[in-house]
């Protein structure tokens, strides 16, 4: 694979854009409630009912991950004790992003058998890529592809590491894909871009890059990263 000497050279700005951002992956909270429901209930995404003060809370801490405060959302859920599968997302999440990826892989691998199981290898194939284990990356995306085929962003996170083993055609079908089911997912694009890039399309990925708004300051950036690869 391409893999660890071009991902070295990425600065953090592209990386992000690259492999699937910072907020969370899936609706904590539904709003939706069957005509007899309380409306101090709320419903937990595998259909656990709780007080709605619990789905405010969780809500909060979901906001403190999106607000890139991991530390203070881990902080809360030990407060709360939360014992939801929604709550385990949080605190798994919130451990990878403050690299403490094997207490993180722990709480996945206890959400594989739960209706999260999508997020659950989805954090696991992020965590192994970090480490550069990209097979075993691959391989836990596309087990988070299988479970939820129509979430654009693990679409794009899969469509990345086909791309670190060169197989642009793949990588090609998982980004358009992920912005047919959400044009406005710009990691998408700009993955996109950088594809086409790498196979000597520059003329078309400018015109995708136009397409999609890519940031002019961002594809200035591939455009370097290509330049010296």
């Amino acid at each position: 694979m391409l893999a660890r000497r071009y991902l070295h050279r990425l600065s953090p700005l592209v990386m992000v854009a690259l492999l699937g951002g910072c907020t969370t992956t899936t609706t904590l909270v539904s709003d939706t409630r069957a005509p007899n429901e309380s409306r101090h209930e709320a419903r937990g995404s595998c259909g656990e009912r709780y007080g709605g003060e619990v789905g405010v809370q969780l809500a909060m801490i979901r906001q403190q991950l999106d607000d890139e405060r991991p530390r203070a959302a881990l902080a809360y859920l030990d407060t709360h004790g939360f014992d939801y599968p929604d709550a385990k997302l949080l605190r798994a999440e919130a451990l990878r992003r403050i690299d403490e990826r094997a207490l993180a892989d722990r709480v996945y691998g206890e959400l594989r058998h739960t209706c999260l199981a999508a997020d659950a290898y989805r954090g696991l194939a992020l965590n192994a890529a970090s480490r550069g284990a990209l097979d075993e990356a691959l391989a836990l995306m596309q087990s988070a592809r299988d479970r939820r085929p129509a979430d654009a962003r693990i679409r794009n996170d899969l469509g990345y590491l086909l791309l670190l083993g060169q197989d642009h055609r793949g990588a090609h079908q998982q980004f358009l894909t992920a912005l047919e089911l959400d044009e406005g997912q710009r990691n998408a694009a700009t993955n996109l871009v950088l594809s086409l890039m790498q196979e000597g399309r520059q003329d078309e990925a400018e015109r995708m890059a136009r397409r999609y708004g890519v940031d002019s300051a961002l594809l200035a950036q591939l455009r370097q990263l290509e330049t010296n690869n």
